[in-house]
């Protein structure tokens, strides 16, 4: 282990050692081993989990930033809390000194200060801010242009390109690429002049991007809320109603796959809501696509098909040849891969499986993100038809297609799933056990 490692298990066992618990009671209360509390005092074994360290730091009364040494891993100590600092916008570089994309804490704390100047940035573009800035942003108020048309259009082909890709790609493999984009347009962001709204809703649509990726390929909740933020500021920023209610809909996912499934109902209306004042067809429906996936969760089945009847109408009205803002791909395949989820999530299975079969027979191959869900829903629909084996199948299918997107939120459901099949003991189910447990060894 190394310095950083053995830190953090001293700061952890002095603040037991304050409030007089043994090792063995403080180990009861953050269900854990004796053993395990002994080597990560001593640092024989890392403190990896930052909702772990969280609840030590509660428990114990330190705070978070000092139980976890950010003062050791920043390499400085912290500035003193309210001490005045000119600004310097730094380029946040996807690889600085000791940056680990598998490291947990490192990774949060890398997002969260980089999700933080972003914000920051928003700030000093407004324009009753101009007279505030420094000498590097006296630009926005002497219209120093540095920006021009040929290139912004670029940056746009670019954002749509990755907007696009999130569909089959790795967030392990995107996350880079869109990260050092979104420090492109903080760069030129200052000197866009007449395009400046242009380049704030691109950073506004990479936060979005940046906010799925880390929610649900990387199970990332507390990162993602800020980049999402992030596309919420934008879109307020730009009045673009538009990427103002995608942000919400991203945020509706955000809370009911963090268990509040009224508050996800409450963004998905917000979404909707702005939508009504005049936004793109196709992000219109994905919008009534997501507030459906929010009634079926909630057990409300008028909602959810009244919502799935407003999306089909939308599509009706698109053009394919007119970008949506959003991520991915949303056409009428997808939509009845969201009819299919939808209704196993209301216990109608057997309708259900029609729809989901239908979608997986019509999605494009290459929109793999998209059939894994619909895998999963079919898999899930099956067992609890009581159909455990055709279930174990499909799960294995999306299993197959996890291995290349390591896409948390779809390996949870399936290990989940595995755990309420796993009694049954068939071959099929053994090879879906053995399957789960060479992905989650190579993980």
């Amino acid at each position: 282990m190394d310095k950083v490692d053995t830190l953090v298990g001293r700061r952890v066992a002095e603040a037991r050692r304050r409030r007089g618990l043994s090792q063995l009671e403080f180990a009861d209360l953050i269900s854990r081993s004796e053993s395990w509390v002994s080597k990560v005092e001593t640092g024989v074994i890392r403190l990896d989990s930052l909702s772990l360290a969280q609840t030590i730091s509660e428990l114990l009364g330190v705070p978070l930033r000092h139980l976890i040494a950010l003062d050791a891993r920043t390499g400085r100590a912290q500035e003193q809390a309210g001490q005045e600092q000119t600004l310097k916008l730094l380029h946040l570089l996807i690889n600085p000194h000791d940056w680990e994309m598998w490291d947990e804490v490192k990774r949060r704390w890398f997002f969260g200060q980089a999700a933080a100047s972003v914000m920051s940035m928003l700030d000093l573009l407004r324009d009753q801010s101009a007279h505030d800035l420094g000498d590097r942003l006296e630009s926005v108020r002497s219209n120093r242009i540095r920006l021009d048309s040929e290139t912004l259009e670029g940056l746009e082909q670019a954002t749509l390109g990755y907007r696009r890709a999130y569909r089959s790609s790795s967030a392990f493999s995107l996350i880079g690429p869109v990260h050092g984009t979104l420090n492109v347009l903080i760069e030129l962001a200052p000197d866009a002049g007449a395009h400046r709204d242009r380049v704030v809703s691109m950073i506004g649509q990479m936060g979005a991007l940046i906010g799925t990726m880390l929610m649900l390929d990387l199970g990332d909740f507390d990162s993602s809320r800020q980049y999402l933020a992030i596309a919420a500021r934008a879109g307020q920023q730009v009045e673009d109603p538009e990427l103002l209610a995608f942000a919400l809909g991203c945020r509706a996912f955000h809370s009911s796959y963090s268990g509040n499934r009224r508050a996800g109902v409450g963004f998905a209306q917000g979404a909707l809501d702005l939508a009504g004042r005049g936004i793109h067809p196709v992000t219109h429906g994905w919008l009534s696509a997501v507030a459906s996936e929010m009634h079926a969760a909630s057990g409300e089945d008028r909602e959810c098909e009244r919502f799935l009847d407003d999306a089909a109408s939308h599509l009706v009205h698109a053009d394919r040849a007119d970008p949506w803002l959003g991520i991915g791909v949303f056409d009428s395949d997808k939509l009845t891969a969201y009819r299919g989820g939808g209704l196993m999530r209301l216990g109608r299975y057997s309708e259900a499986q029609t729809e989901l079969l239908a979608a997986l027979d019509s999605l494009d191959p290459a929109l793999r993100k998209h059939r894994c869900t619909a895998h999963i829903d079919l898999a899930e629909a099956y067992v609890r038809d009581h159909k455990v084996d055709d279930g174990a199948e499909h799960a294995i299918d999306a299993l197959k297609i996890i291995v290349d997107t390591r896409h948390a939120d779809s390996l949870r459901r399936v290990a989940k799933l595995y755990t309420v099949v796993r009694p049954v003991r068939t071959p099929t189910v053994r090879r879906f056990g053995e399957k789960l447990i060479e992905l989650k060894a190579i993980s």
